[in-house]
């Protein structure tokens, strides 16, 4: 094998040029991949983000009503209403009644409506579970779409 190699290597008909040539056209499909990769995680992980500040802000906007009305006089257990809380954060999220999917502003992502979950205990929160879709593009071509599961979750602990 090296003895080949050493005589395609030193000959002068040109042989050893087109293994350059492939080795090159190979790392550069494989850099380019790579990067495509690191794009679409690096969105992956922004939307991801955004959704958990959207939950976070809708949870502490709940938790100001809640503390505001014990400070009132009234029972918390009867203030906790989760079924709000759960239509509030759809609000947050940007879906209304009868969406089923929306255009993401910050990216180039399509996200389907979440099945929310309240979380109650020594507490409140809620679950986000939902699916992103992004385009996979390369060269001015779409070829496919990447679908994402993500689960994202807020919770408001008691003190």
């Amino acid at each position: 094998m090296l003895k080949r190699t050493k005589q395609v290597v030193s000959s002068k008909k040109g042989e050893a040029y087109i293994y350059v040539c492939v080795l090159v056209l190979f790392i550069s499909m494989l850099v380019s991949v790579i990067i495509m990769y690191m794009g679409l995680m690096a969105q992956v992980q922004i939307q991801k983000r955004d959704v958990k500040n959207k939950l976070d802000s809708c949870v502490a906007e709940y938790a100001t009503e809640a503390f505001d009305s014990i400070k009132q006089g009234d029972n918390y257990e009867f203030m906790l209403d989760l079924e709000k809380l759960k239509e509030n954060a759809y609000t947050h999220l940007g879906f209304s009644a009868h969406d089923a999917s929306i255009t993401y502003d910050n990216g180039n992502c399509t996200m389907s409506r979440p099945i929310v979950t309240a979380l109650s205990g020594n507490g409140f929160g809620l679950t986000a579970t939902y699916t992103v879709s992004f385009p996979i593009s390369w060269g001015g071509k779409t070829f496919a779409d990447l679908q994402v599961p993500i689960t994202v979750t807020s919770y408001y602990k008691f003190k």
